[in-house]
């Protein structure tokens, strides 16, 4: 069997190109990957929607790796279902856990501990319903540690400078997703997340039944440990 290739599907306020620095090391790897700009910036656009943008950038044949990041957990499983077989693993990453059935935004009604404490100042409303990061409080809060976990500044900025705004039909919508797709899935725990809570993404992956990876820093591991972030992705 063909080596899987990774479709990578980047969360909130992001682009495939976050994806870059972990691309790079799965390259020098000899693993191909594809990482698109999912509609998330166009108000009314749900998850079927993420899927389908998703999918048209999928390999035409072979297995792949669905890697859903942060807020793409709620596209992943869907895309991995509609691979069906060819889907070799399923890996959410710092990610959130669509419930079959469910509404996103209900489940973090329900459960005020999904998302880091203190996570979320700062974001401003932007059109349509959007939210949007003005560049300081995207460094101080959406990006917290990560200039430290790195030890520079630059490549946090030139990060920020490449947000957009985030539209949230996605979490207000019913999930599409009817059951979990039978396929492996991971999920990898950043351990010092300030994002996304890592005890409780422990918690909710160990009820799921799902593996659970854990790798050190914070939420955006592509950024900051690319390398460890491939070996563990070749790995699965």
């Amino acid at each position: 069997m063909a080596d899987p290739a990774f479709l990578l599907l980047h969360g909130a306020w992001h682009r495939g190109s976050s994806w870059a620095p972990l691309q790079a090391e799965l390259r020098a790897r000899g693993r191909a990957s594809a990482a698109p700009d999912l509609p998330s910036d166009e108000p009314g656009v749900g998850a079927a929607g993420y899927a389908a943008a998703a999918l048209a950038a999928a390999p035409a044949e072979g297995p792949v790796v669905v890697v859903g990041h942060s807020l793409g957990g709620l596209t992943a499983p869907l895309v991995a279902a509609e691979l069906g077989p060819r889907a070799h693993a399923l890996v959410l990453v710092g990610a959130m856990l669509p419930e079959p059935g469910r509404a996103h935004d209900d489940l973090l009604r329900e459960d005020r501990t999904i998302m880091a404490e203190g996570f979320g100042p700062g974001q401003e409303r932007g059109a349509g319903g959007t939210t949007i990061w003005p560049a300081e409080a995207a460094e101080a809060s959406l990006y917290a540690g990560v200039a430290e976990e790195l030890g520079a500044s630059d490549p946090v900025r030139e990060a920020i400078a490449e947000l957009r705004p985030q539209a949230w039909a996605i979490g207000k919508e019913v999930t599409p997703l009817t059951a979990w797709p039978a396929v492996r899935t991971v999920s990898v725990v950043c351990a010092e997340d300030r994002v996304v809570n890592p005890e409780t993404s422990r918690r909710l992956a160990a009820a799921r039944g799902l593996e659970v990876r854990e790798l050190p820093g914070g939420h955006f591991p592509m950024l900051t440990r690319p390398a460890e972030l491939a070996e563990l992705l070749v790995g699965i």
